[in-house]
C-alpha cells in the first residue's frame, strides 16, 4: 500500500535546506561575486555597515536558522527614459485605407 504524504511533509520538502555561510561565499566566488552571509541577529547589529558594504557592490545574504531568507544588494533604478505615451494623435492623422501603398509612395516622393 502506498504511504500517504501529508501537507507538512510536502511543505518541508519544498523549503530550502540549511546552508552554511562558507557555502554561500563559495557559490558567489564561482560567479565572480562578492557575497557574504550573516544570521539575522548579527545582521541586525551591523545594519549600517552592511548597507555601506552593499552600496560598494557586495551582496549580503541574511539567513534565519541557516536558511537564506533575504539579500541586501546595491540599489539599481529600473525605470529609465520617458514614460510611454500613446500615439493616438499620429494615428488620427493617418488615413485608414485597405492599401496604403499610394500614401507611402506619395510621402516618400515628397521627401517627408
Amino acid at each position: 500500500m502506498k504511504k500517504k504524504t501529508t501537507s507538512a511533509t510536502m511543505l518541508a520538502s519544498r523549503l530550502p535546506q540549511r546552508i552554511t555561510a562558507a557555502q554561500i561565499r563559495e557559490d558567489g566566488k564561482l560567479y565572480g561575486l562578492r557575497r557574504d552571509a550573516l544570521g539575522v541577529r548579527e545582521a541586525k547589529n551591523q545594519l549600517s555597515s552592511l548597507l555601506q558594504r552593499a552600496a560598494g557592490g557586495e551582496e549580503i545574504v541574511i539567513t534565519s536558522d541557516g536558511v537564506p531568507a533575504a539579500m541586501i544588494v546595491r540599489y539599481k533604478p529600473v525605470i529609465r527614459g520617458k514614460p510611454w505615451m500613446p500615439h493616438a494623435d499620429l494615428r488620427a492623422k493617418m488615413p485608414m485605407t485597405p492599401d496604403s501603398t499610394p500614401l507611402i509612395r506619395a510621402m516618400r516622393d515628397s521627401g517627408n
